[in-house]
């Protein structure tokens, strides 16, 4: 008995020393030890009802117009970025590939069956077995980063897992086919990701970071890569861009800041984005032997740089004279008059 209470002393004395440094530092701290694996990610419990059920939405006659002009979009050459990460895409939006030494992620699928397709000939391209996809990591709940996914459960990669925010999902089921919400959307989703999240495949561990804002259920990561055999971390920043009205906008602000938080404590010095393109890509394409990675720019310029970019965006919405005011409440007949 005494024996067993100085083990269960010794316990709590390791968590409090561990919970402690993780506090004063004012970040939630998650050991890769704590990562899950995808079966444990997709048994994690759940509160019942807290997802809520599929709605098969046809689409209308006439659908609405993408926010990015006319489809097909070209595709650009898929390029190695690291030593086991990868990007393909189209000039309007991309994917990035990572090659995990027991399965590939796939993180974002473009926006329909043309585009995703088009990315798996241009995975075969870079030497990789698109079959091999063993998760389906989505950013958030706009049709050009989920459009791609049930094309590839029926064609490409059946067993995958599909792994989105959980409030994206719910959204997606009441929100009706808008621009930013066409079909087709995913129809199941295996791993409800919530903030703070690890999930570990092969020798990678992607961590989960909620950044609402850009669309509701949107979500970041970060990502370990090599360059090289040396190590590196990356940042990917899951939304780009603001809208003009107050609570978007203002929320897109505070995401940028929470994600600095942990990308500041996982030091990351590369910062990536799910819609860069060619001219983001150039120099890696040019880069020889011995060089420098020109997408390593370092811890600190992956805050005054790279996020800074995201705080441009918004200080632009801010400037734009677009801004919609905070819409009134309506108090319901009979209530008291609202405080002003």
């Amino acid at each position: 008995m005494k024996k067993t209470a100085c083990l269960l002393f010794s316990l709590f004395i390791v968590l409090t020393i561990g919970v402690s440094s993780a506090t004063s530092q004012g970040i939630p701290s998650l050991r890769t030890a704590d990562a899950l694996t995808l079966a444990e990610a997709a048994a994690a419990p759940m509160i019942p009802g807290a997802a809520a059920p599929y709605v098969n939405l046809p689409d209308p006659d006439l659908l609405p117009p993408t926010l990015f002009g006319s489809l097909p979009y070209p595709s650009i050459a898929p390029v190695k970025l690291f030593d086991n990460f990868y990007f393909v895409g189209t000039t309007a939006v991309g994917a990035f590939i990572i090659d995990t030494g027991d399965g590939l992620v796939m993180l974002d699928t473009g926006i329909n069956n043309d585009d995703v397709a088009n990315m798996t000939k241009d995975m075969k391209k870079l030497g990789l077995n698109p079959s091999k996809i063993k998760l389906i990591l989505i950013s958030h709940d706009h049709f050009d980063h989920y459009g791609g996914v049930q094309y590839l459960k029926k064609n490409v990669c059946p067993k995958a897992k599909v792994a989105m925010s959980l409030i994206g999902w719910n959204f997606l089921q009441t929100v009706p086919l808008e621009a930013g919400y066409i079909n087709p959307r995913p129809q199941k989703v295996d791993i409800y990701l919530v903030d703070g999240m690890k999930i570990q495949l092969g020798n990678t561990t992607f961590q989960i970071v909620a950044t609402p804002g850009h669309s509701a259920g949107c979500v970041s990561f970060i990502i370990p890569v090599t360059d090289n055999g040396k190590a590196h971390m990356v940042g990917i920043m899951g939304g780009t861009g603001a809208w003009a009205t107050q609570l978007e906008t203002r929320l897109y602000k505070a995401s940028i800041e929470y994600f600095k938080a942990f990308a500041t404590a996982a030091k990351c010095d590369v910062g990536l984005g799910v819609h860069y393109t060619e001219p983001d890509f150039a120099a890696v394409r040019i880069r020889k032997p011995g060089e420098a990675h020109p997408l390593v720019i370092g811890t600190e310029k992956f805050d005054t740089v790279y996020l800074q970019k995201y705080r441009d965006l918004y200080q632009y919405v801010l400037g734009s004279g677009k801004m919609q005011p905070y819409p009134g409440v309506i108090a319901p007949p009979g209530s008291a008059p609202a405080r002003q």
